[in-house]
């Protein structure tokens, strides 16, 4: 190894990475504070070198090609992407194969990695980071494949709570009798205004809360999508939409603008906390949890459907496809990507509604 101390205490890094065209050495040094960052320099220097040639550098652990290769070149990924990625690193990956050399990690490790998670989610989602690293590294030459991308079996999924994530509506009929419920007890405060964010626009908790007054055409009938305000690595910061494509303008109802109408919109976030600036994304949960609490009630004594900014997003949806909209024109509504995730991802039924449908079939056949 070349690394070595220096009189004055620093630690030098030292590789010879091959000639220059002019046949001089072409020698890299770096002077580090510590042992363990001369060591690392030297294996990056290492790792290009032998990629230069061809040959795969390996016998670098998991662990240390994320520190020195995978969090460097993913300084651009949204706060909340580079959460969810250490989440499972730390969680997950690390812990079961952080201490293996790069090339020994197979299929067989993998999927002891992925048995030992509590959850199919949790496993699912342990599998695409480490195959996003393992990407890298094939990338980069240190493996030659990429054994995340192969087929596992995963833990068995548990039934979820159908209503974990709050209740799911599905026609505008059961939304308009929820927003007037809001509206008669929270008027003009940020509970219904992120009530009708949701349920009437369909937005992404960040894009609601990352909604601008200048962003609002009453006039025009319109909202504009530039920005959403999410939970990051370091608490809650304010960026660009999920997707390129989640920067829209989004129609407004008719119902929707007659609410907006009585708001006040001085500049800066429609949705603001006590001290008059954005709402932080656990105050806005915990604002709306106390709006639906358990217990609520509409005025005539039926319990109110506990809603969440998860839910309302995901209500809207359904009950546009269960209204006849067209799915390519809803999937540009709500800022997807393509039309297979309108589909496949958002769009839910009842199996209420499913009986309802039955019953008219039913009578339809005598």
């Amino acid at each position: 190894m070349s690394v070595r101390r220096l009189d004055s205490g620093l630690w030098v890094a030292d590789v010879t990475m091959g000639r220059r065209l002019d046949g001089s050495r072409d020698r890299r040094t770096r002077q580090c504070r510590t042992k363990a960052e001369a060591e690392r320099a030297e294996r990056a220097w290492l790792v290009e070198k032998e990629r230069a040639r061809g040959k795969s550098y390996g016998r670098i652990a998991l662990a240390e090609f994320v520190a020195d290769f995978f969090w460097p070149q993913k300084t651009r990924l949204k706060g909340s992407t580079v959460k969810g990625y250490k989440r499972d690193l730390d969680l997950r990956i690390l812990p079961a194969l952080g201490g293996m050399a790069m090339e020994d990690i197979g299929r067989l490790q993998i999927q002891r990695m992925l048995m030992s998670c509590p959850t199919r989610k949790t496993a699912t989602n342990a599998r695409e980071t480490l195959s996003s690293v393992m990407s890298l590294a094939v990338e980069m030459g240190v493996v030659p494949v990429n054994p995340a991308g192969f087929r596992y079996e995963y833990p068995a999924a548990s039934r979820p709570d159908p209503e974990a994530l709050g209740v799911w509506l599905t026609s505008f009929e059961k939304i308009g009798r929820v927003v007037d419920w809001v509206h008669r007890g929270w008027e003009g405060a940020p509970e219904e205004r992120m009530v009708v964010l949701g349920l009437l626009f369909g937005l992404r908790k960040g894009e609601v809360l990352g909604l601008d007054a200048c962003d609002v055409d009453i006039a025009g009938r319109k909202i504009g999508i530039r920005q959403a305000y999410t939970e990051g690595e370091h608490g809650p910061e304010l960026g660009p939409p999920k997707t390129p494509k989640a920067v829209r303008d989004v129609p407004m109802m008719r119902r929707a603008r007659e609410i907006m109408e009585g708001w006040d919109l001085p500049d800066g976030p429609v949705v603001r906390g006590l001290d008059g600036g954005r709402m932080n994304p656990s105050t806005a949960r915990g604002r709306l949890q106390k709006v639906f609490r358990d217990g609520a009630r509409f005025d005539d004594g039926t319990p109110v459907p506990r809603m969440t900014q998860f839910s309302m997003r995901h209500s809207f949806g359904t009950s546009c496809i269960t209204a006849g909209i067209e799915v390519s024109k809803l999937s540009r509504w709500m800022g997807h990507v393509d039309v297979t995730t309108t589909l496949n991802r958002y769009v839910k039924h009842r199996i209420a509604d499913l009986y309802e449908d039955a019953d008219i079939i039913d009578a339809a056949l005598g």
